[in-house]
């Protein structure tokens, strides 16, 4: 990379009043999206969408978004990869705990007996993020019957992350009446990592060097941590795309074709 700085945000940003945590794989650098959960036990929920929000400072032709543009993204391979960016701008946006992080929030208010969705916000701020929990860590122990109150939930967000699977169950419910049809996870799915030996460099940051031991885990597909995050980020999508489309502003939509 060339000497980069990563610009500051200008913008006056309220502050949220929300505790918002990210659920990623542990060796997730750019975090990228978190959720939070205000008014339990109300009657009335508020579910937050917090997206990272770089965009308020990388302005176009600046040196950041021309190696942005060169790159256009991040390259995963196990046990490594080759970033759109370097780690010193990437953490200046990323939304690691303990942090207020500028980002774009989606608020979405529910019933909170019926799910029933009443109004929807959206609104550029600071986030307080208070936890960035890993797939990898809580899988094990974050089950559905803990969740459903089944067995005890002896882990952070464990309220928050009840309602948020009962969400994306009805959610996941809608889509598929819409659909048609219901959504299988029947292929089987696996991460792959690489360990270091003991005489390797064991960071995260260090290029391998090929004597690493390759690790194949299984990765559950519509497990409880997966399906919150991704009916999340469908609710979020599908919002601010409606969005788009009623006020006639085009937007940019990837889609990944069946290999």
């Amino acid at each position: 990379f060339p000497a980069l700085t990563a610009p500051e945000i200008k913008d006056e940003l309220a502050l949220s009043p929300v505790r918002a945590f990210s659920i990623d794989d542990s060796q997730t650098t750019e975090i990228d999206d978190a959720l939070s959960v205000q008014g339990l036990g109300t009657g009335t929920v508020t579910f937050g969408v917090h997206i990272a929000a770089p965009g308020l400072a990388v302005q176009p032709e600046s040196p950041v978004d021309k190696v942005a543009r060169d790159r256009l993204s991040t390259v995963y391979m196990p046990g490594w990869k080759i970033t759109m960016l370097p780690d010193e701008v990437v953490q200046a946006y990323t939304l690691i705990e303990g942090r207020d992080c500028p980002a774009l929030s989606l608020y979405v208010t529910f019933d909170e007996a019926t799910l029933e969705l009443k109004e929807t916000q959206t609104r550029l701020e600071r986030v307080p993020i208070l936890s960035n929990l890993r797939h990898d860590q809580l899988d094990q122990i974050v089950t559905e019957q803990s969740l459903t109150g089944q067995t005890a939930a002896n882990y952070p967000h464990a309220p928050e992350l009840a309602f948020a699977f009962r969400l994306a169950q009805h959610l996941k419910v809608q889509r598929e009446a819409v659909r048609g049809k219901p959504e299988t996870f029947n292929r089987p799915d696996f991460t792959f990592r690489l360990q270091s030996t003991p005489d390797a460099l064991a960071s995260l940051q260090a290029e391998p060097s090929g004597s690493e031991h390759v690790q194949i885990v299984p990765r559950g597909r519509g497990e409880p941590l997966d399906l919150i995050v991704a009916e999340a980020m469908i609710l979020a999508n599908s919002t601010w795309g409606a969005w788009l489309a009623q006020s006639g502003v085009p937007g940019i939509y990837r889609s990944q074709a069946s290999m």
